[in-house]
């Protein structure tokens, strides 16, 4: 199966499109997909596992890859494409969506973190796999319906989501945040709700 590569910036920074992949119509079934998200940052890097269906969403798992400050930024960055990997390796998703780096007053914070977050855009190519990105803005906003909601909000809510009655870490919180942020997407595009996904 062949893949291209798309670069876009705007508020989704890069997508790998498969040349194979589905063709798309708001009469389209919203068909059982697994997604993986990704919070990227060099020391905890979070993941989550959601499968949706037209039945509704579950989550499978989550974890946080964390790696030691020991560790030389290559060396932690290595580190979290091998948890990247084995999350994916696991459980198989048919797509990998993540938050996108943003801009804040630490530039080198926002730098480290687009620096994790390529760690799983690499991951997505060398496997042929789609690639999708999200603002912290737009996740918040699928998830809680305000696109500034608290990050324990994010954590409350998305738990309350995904029907987790167990603490999650944050880091793992927002990356079902994103996972879910997707699916929605997808379900809403297949119902005609919106115009276009990516």
């Amino acid at each position: 199966m062949s893949w291209k590569i798309m670069t876009m910036w705007s508020t989704r920074a890069l997508i790998l499109t498969l040349t194979t992949a589905r063709s798309r119509s708001s009469q389209m079934p919203f068909k059982k997909m697994r997604v993986l998200g990704i919070d990227p940052g060099t020391y905890k890097t979070g993941w989550g596992f959601i499968e949706g269906s037209r039945a509704g969403f579950s989550c499978r798992e989550w974890g946080v890859i964390q790696a030691s400050k020991t560790l030389s930024l290559p060396e932690r960055l290595a580190f979290i494409y091998d948890g990247i990997d084995s999350a994916r390796d696991k459980y198989s998703p048919d797509v990998i969506v993540c938050e996108d780096p943003f801009l804040n007053k630490d530039v080198r914070a926002a730098l480290n973190i687009g620096r994790a977050w390529a760690m799983a855009a690499l991951n997505a190519a060398k496997n042929a796999l789609p690639f999708s990105t999200y603002s912290p803005t737009e996740i918040k906003k699928s998830v809680t319906g305000y696109g500034r909601a608290a990050k324990e909000q994010m954590n409350s809510q998305i738990r309350v989501l995904m029907g987790i009655k167990e603490e999650v870490p944050e880091d793992a919180g927002d990356a079902l945040s994103c996972a879910y942020c997707y699916l929605t997407d997808m379900r809403n595009y297949a119902q005609g709700l919106v115009e276009s996904v990516v």
